[in-house]
């Protein structure tokens, strides 16, 4: 019986220490091998091995090096659905949300929870500024239109983990939108409701960013178009959903899991529009932050038919890309521009009868002006 104990003894203890030389040697292998350059800023406790001796070498190689740091969110995520830090959320069905956005001076968070409503001072600003925008573009013989559009959260506010509790009834968007409603400006659109209403169609934002994907873009436009008149209507033809085909694929994770640390743990659902989508239209012009076109088998000015040209202004280029396909088959001449500002040259090319101009949820405080940002 001893013997027997003994022998089990001498097996653990050699398997023990066969696991350790194979990790001292992997670890310092690979810090031979890749040097300084797989090192981590800080260890997973946010700790830094900052000394030069060789076990503070081996220290820093294993525990404060990217392969290990990035093994531990990996299983840190599969087993308990949590990331560390404190600048992503994980929510549910492989949805991971933003925590803070630095350009905006946003919280995703506080905006959830009605923490982050714009105040009487701030709302009545917007409504300033967007009176003057509406009054500048008119003089200029254009409409104006501004379309916000949702956070991820704010349309999958069920996908948040439950100890936020459901999305406030006072978040910055539905209040400033309650805002300039009761002081009768109707040129603010916010398409939350017929976002929500959509989902039954198919994943419409991407799970691992808050942005729109190709098949959100479409509601977008449907809901869009849904707004123009009745001599428009009766003279365009709204693309139908069923003529369009969307396939989805998974991609390595977008900006909120790379933040993460989680890009090839959590991949992305991306949904993009068929290639064999019909394009019936041209490019007339396209010099990266505007193109134009015009729908074939060629152009007919607003003064010989009801389809307005249009000019619409986007905070980023993937989303003028994935939007174009629906515009530009359906209107006559349509100007994208990845850029809010005004531009006159721009706008003196597209000589437009509509400007849509579309931001972000999270972008809000770009209508206030610079001092009160």
């Amino acid at each position: 019986m001893k013997q027997e104990s003994s022998m089990l003894h001498l097996i653990v203890v050699t398997v023990f220490v066969g696991i350790l030389l194979t990790c001292s040697i992997f670890y310092f292998t690979n810090l031979l091998v890749e040097g300084e350059s797989t090192v981590a800023p800080s260890c997973y406790d946010g700790s830094v091995f900052e000394r030069t001796d060789p076990l503070s070498a081996f220290q820093r190689t294993v525990y404060q090096h990217d392969s290990s740091l990035a093994l531990i969110r990996e299983y840190q995520y599969r087993l308990f659905g949590i990331v560390s830090g404190n600048t992503v959320i994980a929510g549910e069905d492989d949805f991971l949300f933003p925590v803070w956005d630095e350009a905006h001076h946003y919280s995703y968070v506080d905006d959830f929870t009605g923490k982050s409503a714009f105040t009487a001072r701030q709302s009545a600003a917007i409504l300033a500024e967007l009176e003057r925008r509406r009054t500048a573009y008119e003089a200029l013989g254009a409409e104006y239109l501004l379309v916000v559009l949702p956070n991820a959260q704010t349309v999958y506010s069920e996908c948040m983990p439950a100890y936020y509790g459901p999305i406030s009834e006072q978040t910055r968007l539905r209040m400033l939108n309650e805002y300039l409603y009761d002081h009768g400006y109707i040129y603010f659109v916010d398409l939350t409701d017929e976002l929500r209403e959509a989902k039954s169609d198919g994943l419409l934002y991407n799970n691992t960013e808050s942005s729109l994907n190709a098949l959100g873009f479409y509601h977008v436009y449907r809901a869009i178009y849904q707004r123009f008149s009745d001599d428009v209507l009766a003279n365009t033809d709204l693309i139908q959903r069923k003529s369009l085909h969307f396939y989805q694929h998974r991609t390595t994770g977008k900006s909120v899991a790379r933040e993460a640390g989680l890009s090839d743990v959590v991949y992305n659902r991306t949904v993009s529009l068929s290639n064999s989508t019909k394009l019936n239209y041209r490019y007339v012009y396209n010099a990266g932050f505007a193109a134009t076109t015009i729908l074939l088998p060629f152009y007919v000015s607003s003064e010989n038919t009801a389809s307005p040209e249009l000019l619409l202004q986007f905070s980023n280029t993937w989303d003028r890309l994935q939007i174009e396909p629906y515009f530009s088959n359906t209107f006559g001449m349509v100007t994208y521009q990845t850029d809010l500002e005004e531009d006159p040259g721009t706008f003196a090319a597209a000589a437009p009868k509509v400007v849509i101009q579309f931001i972000y949820e999270n972008e809000l405080s770009l209508l206030l002006p610079e001092e009160m940002q």
